[in-house]
């Protein structure tokens, strides 16, 4: 099957207006904002008192974690599920969609919305400008990870409904295990296998301009195997789903 720019171009200009009018799509976006604007103004005292770097640092990482669930992982889970409930899911798997064109069209608008989103939370926390880059690639990899496993609960669920019955225990423990890490040795050891919690190991280090080099290889391989892993099951998910 012949890869179709054709066909991704399509899947994106009907997703750019579905997200106009799916106002719980809307409101999920906002939401990261909102947490960062409150994080920055009402707890100044964290952000700007005797350990400033490591303040606004670890606010920032709760404020990407939020993003990286709400609008990565459920928005995009929300989009594909709403293809069931409107009928087409089954006219674009059956008209010849690969799963690569498929996520593309609906990946793309989802992306970029939450790297717009990373990229606002960054500034509204007031880290330093010479960091932009470092962190928009490092956030911009997890992101991705997490789209994709929002595709496959998309996939799976039945309805916009269900996206919460499905990612809800996928997307909190991705969520909560690295903020509990500090507080048992077995969580922190299973943090240490997830995207998000080394993505945070290596911002701090950035954040404190540190370099990171050969001593990150595991972080840094942590992080590039869970996007393979998860566009792998996406595929996968796709074609069966596909076949049934």
């Amino acid at each position: 099957m012949e890869f179709s720019m054709r066909r991704v171009n399509a899947l994106l200009k009907k997703e750019i207006k579905d997200i106009s009018k799916n106002v719980n799509v809307l409101f999920m976006c906002i939401m990261p904002l909102v947490f960062a604007v409150i994080y920055a103004n009402v707890f100044k005292g964290l952000s700007n008192g005797g350990n400033s770097a490591f303040g606004k640092t670890y606010i920032l990482e709760l404020c990407v974690y939020m993003n990286l669930v709400l609008v990565a992982g459920f928005v995009t889970a929300m989009l594909i599920a709403e293809e069931k409930e409107k009928n087409t899911m089954r006219t674009l798997m059956m008209s010849g969609v690969s799963p690569v064109e498929f996520l593309l069209g609906k990946a793309i608008i989802t992306l970029i919305m939450s790297v717009a989103i990373n990229i606002a939370m960054f500034f509204i926390m007031g880290m330093e400008v010479q960091h932009t880059i470092s962190y928009i690639i490092l956030t911009t990899l997890v992101t991705i990870t997490m789209i994709e496993l929002g595709a496959v609960v998309g996939i799976i669920a039945e309805n916009q409904m269900a996206t919460s019955t499905v990612g809800m225990p996928i997307f909190m423990a991705i969520l909560m295990i690295p903020i509990l890490a500090n507080i048992s040795h077995t969580i922190k050891e299973i943090a240490r296998f997830l995207p998000n919690y080394n993505m945070a190991v290596l911002m701090k280090k950035i954040f404190l301009n540190k370099p990171i080099g050969a001593g990150d290889a595991f972080e840094i391989f942590v992080i590039i195997v869970w996007i393979i892993l998860a566009a792998a099951v996406f595929g996968y998910t796709y074609s069966k789903k596909r076949l049934d």
